[in-house]
């Protein structure tokens, strides 16, 4: 009868991860991490004025940037994003231009090539994009 008690009481005060935590937020224990900014002097650096471009969608392949997408995810209001990658390979990252260009050009590639090990964490170079209509 002890023994169910202290066991009920360890399940009670177990946390529980929340439900409503959004991935793309959250830190990555393993997978590609990266950053999409606006780049205010259109020189291909990240630097710390350039602020992160909030709600781009960016998309994770296996064979080459294009076709259809492994996933595909957005950045949060700073600009950053991480996939969840949990096996061993070659991926591509890239920017999908729909929902980033409408007046901006890309000051950086908008495709970088990944060779994951699982269990690391990759970042990325980031992803720079002019201001808008410039």
């Amino acid at each position: 009868m002890k023994y169910s008690k202290l066991i009920i009481l360890v399940l009670f005060l177990t946390p529980v991860p929340s439900v409503a935590e959004d991935p793309v937020t959250r830190p990555a224990i393993d997978g590609i991490n990266g950053n999409v900014y606006c780049d205010h002097n259109k020189d291909g650096n990240c630097d710390c004025e350039d602020g992160g471009l909030e709600g781009i969608h960016i998309q994770l392949f296996t064979e080459h940037c294009g076709g259809i997408p492994l996933q595909t995810i957005h950045t949060d209001d700073s600009g950053k994003f991480s996939f969840h990658v949990h096996q061993s390979g070659t991926y591509y990252v890239m920017v999908d231009l729909d929902y980033v260009c409408g007046g901006r050009i890309p000051t950086t590639s908008t495709c970088q090539e990944v060779n994951y090990l699982a269990g690391e964490v990759v970042t990325l170079e980031p992803f720079g994009y002019s201001e808008l209509g410039q």
